[in-house]
């Protein structure tokens, strides 16, 4: 549980990339039954751009992962360092660490600009492979 200031700025955004990230996931993974649906000559043509996919995908998940630990750390050690219990961390608290609580909407300068416009760019980077993947296999399917 957040501080009001802190879950306003991040569990929406959070939430909203987690399940783009999670669905862009499931369709890869579904992809792997069309491909095994399909002649088994045509298996190397349509598994050769999956590799990029999970490398996308993957470094997206990572980079949430590591940047959710700092969050967390940044919260416990202010929490530790005022006495108070880590719900009571309000963003003000965090006010030189904010950038970390931000998902998709630039704010602040440095991380806090790169890293919401990197997220962005890799989502949308994985989901027109997934889809340029699917694209391939409906073309194979075709012929």
């Amino acid at each position: 549980m957040l501080h009001p200031s802190l879950a306003e700025r991040y569990v929406s955004e959070r939430r909203t990339y987690g399940r783009l990230l999670r669905l862009a996931f499931a369709m890869a993974g579904i992809y792997w039954i069309v491909i095994y649906c399909l002649p088994l000559d045509t298996h190397v043509q349509l598994r050769s751009g999956q590799t990029f996919i999970y490398f996308v995908l993957l470094t997206l998940w990572g980079l949430d992962y590591m940047r959710e630990q700092r969050r967390l750390t940044i919260v416990i050690q202010q929490a530790n360092a005022n006495g108070i219990p880590p719900e009571s961390v309000s963003l003000s608290d965090v006010e030189q660490r904010a950038s970390l609580f931000t998902m998709m909407t630039p704010r602040g300068g440095g991380w806090g600009m790169i890293m919401p416009v990197f997220f962005v760019v890799g989502m949308v980077v994985g989901w027109v492979l997934i889809i340029g993947q699917y694209m391939r296999a409906i073309n194979v399917m075709l012929q």
